[in-house]
């Protein structure tokens, strides 16, 4: 694969993690985007174009790894594979399992007790998703995939996110990371208010 100049707020790619078919396959971002979005198509329709059962998206630990396995295994060797190494964000190695099941049960207390409205669920599941960040790549995808299953599941409109616009540079990227890190210091309304823009009909 050809070396690229880093995004902002993006993880570095290792392209010796790619599944040997692709590693000389792939030689640009384009193409890696699209071998990615190819894979994620497949999951997508599976858990969103009609409500997923409670077998289908139990949201349990061992089915939150196994959603980024589907929709990166024909792309990257750690397709659901908590990394093991740290990076420049996300929570001690140690700890992704114990804090990504503490917002597992988080949000079916949030669900139980309707603490806030199914999209204020989606955006802190999602960015708290992200700031855990259990895996080497894919972290903001599966973030923004698990947040849309969680909606579909309790029968609501899922997020049309612009991904492309979000994976490369552009204001877009700059709205949304800055979104991001407004939910890291606590505050979610810009983070709630990018969920509700791209809020798609029931």
């Amino acid at each position: 694969m050809a070396s690229w100049k880093p995004i902002p707020g993006e993880t570095p790619i290792d392209p010796s993690q790619l599944v040997p078919s692709l590693r000389r396959t792939i030689r640009t971002r384009s193409e890696l985007n699209l071998a990615e979005a190819r894979n994620i198509l497949l999951v997508m329709t599976k858990y969103l174009a009609a409500k997923p059962t409670p077998r289908q998206a139990p949201f349990t630990l061992k089915w939150a790894y196994k959603l980024h396995h589907e929709m990166f295994c024909r792309v990257w060797l750690f397709a659901g594979k908590k990394r093991a190494i740290p990076l420049n964000l996300g929570v001690a190695v140690h700890q992704i399992d114990t804090q990504l099941q503490q917002l597992l049960d988080d949000i079916d207390h949030w669900r139980e007790h309707k603490t806030n409205s199914f999209i204020e669920q989606a955006a802190r599941l999602h960015h708290r998703a992200v700031q855990i960040h259990p895996f080497e790549n894919g972290n903001g995808r599966w973030s923004r995939l698990l947040a849309d299953v969680w909606l579909k599941k309790n029968g609501e409109p899922i997020i049309q996110w612009p991904n492309e616009s979000i994976a490369n540079t552009s204001v877009i990227r700059s709205e949304y990371l800055s979104a991001i890190k407004a939910a890291d210091a606590g505050e979610y309304t810009p983070l709630i208010e990018l969920h509700n823009r791209y809020k798609t009909r029931k």
